[in-house]
């Protein structure tokens, strides 16, 4: 954390490596608490009770948090148009380690999938070359608040649309925009703290405004995955996260794409969208049965 408070100086090749490697962390994490969360569904809902019983969740939570450190530091050292479409991967990462999971070989329309994301995503960053604007002064206080109110507005209407494809859909859909948002308020935060220091960057209200942003994406994700197959949840999730990050980047922190090649950045991000949708569509997640008694609603006798 202490290479968080030195002076920011931009390093695109780290934060991209960096965020491949936050895209592997939250793969990990997807697929573990997402069967977590299948396997604590209830006529009700989801058990929590029966949820953070089970070591998969935990195990899933603790790749997340980690994932979530290293895009921190990436988002320290890059701007947050390298970092955020990165963490597209996180689909591919997350198919190829469910594949090992249930010891099935990827599908050829999955290898193609993995070819147009990663394929779109290369053409995004060459022509698109994101770049920070140094002289873009910091969001205010209102700017802050309005996104934090956004984020939280945008997950309750989605949690009333109950469970199902839908459900899935529109809570990882909400899910990534407050990611998206977080990343930016992150970055702002970042600054902050290299520019002026931990106390006066805690006495504000970026660094907490990010904090319940993340929170909250979180919470709505957790939702996401209870409600529906991942093939809904988490492509809407890693679309909408760069989608709601760059703009927000351009507005709150002036960070800027290269407009003359947007002839080649725009169908080569599209492109990338698409492998997203068709990887998602090409299998739904099974999980596999558990041996032993089934919890009851006390939670007791809950298997891993």
């Amino acid at each position: 954390m202490y290479a968080l408070a030195q002076p920011r100086t931009d390093d695109p090749l780290a934060g991209l490596l960096l965020a491949v490697l936050a895209a592997v962390l939250f793969a990990v994490g997807a697929v573990l608490q997402h069967e977590a969360a299948e396997l604590s569904r209830t006529a009700r809902g989801l058990s929590l009770r029966r949820l953070i019983k089970r070591r998969r969740w935990m195990l899933g939570q603790s790749a997340t948090v980690l994932g979530t450190v290293t895009q921190v530091v990436a988002l320290a050292v890059a701007p947050v148009a390298v970092v955020q479409p990165i963490l597209a991967v996180t689909l591919v990462m997350s198919l190829a380690f469910r594949a090992v999971r249930n010891r099935t070989a990827p599908l050829r329309l999955e290898l193609v999938g993995a070819a147009l994301t990663t394929g779109g995503l290369a053409v995004f960053l060459l022509a698109a070359e994101p770049e920070s604007s140094a002289g873009h002064g910091p969001p205010s206080s209102l700017e802050v608040i309005f996104a934090v109110a956004l984020s939280l507005s945008l997950v309750l209407a989605a949690t009333l649309l109950g469970h199902g494809a839908h459900g899935a859909l529109a809570c990882g859909g909400v899910a990534g925009i407050a990611a998206g948002i977080a990343a930016v308020l992150i970055s702002v935060g970042v600054r902050s703290l290299q520019e002026n220091g931990w106390a006066k960057a805690l006495a504000g209200v970026t660094v907490w405004g990010a904090v319940l942003v993340a929170l909250i994406a979180i919470v709505a994700g957790q939702q996401a995955y209870a409600r529906g197959a991942l093939a809904w949840s988490l492509p809407a999730l890693i679309v909408l996260d760069p989608l709601a990050a760059i703009p927000a980047a351009w507005l709150l922190l002036g960070e800027q794409l290269e407009p003359g090649s947007a002839g080649i950045w725009v169908p080569a991000a599209l492109v990338a969208a698409v492998g997203v949708v068709v990887l998602a569509r090409t299998g739904q997640p099974h999980v596999a049965e558990e041996s032993g008694p089934a919890p009851d609603e006390s939670g007791r006798a809950v298997p891993a």
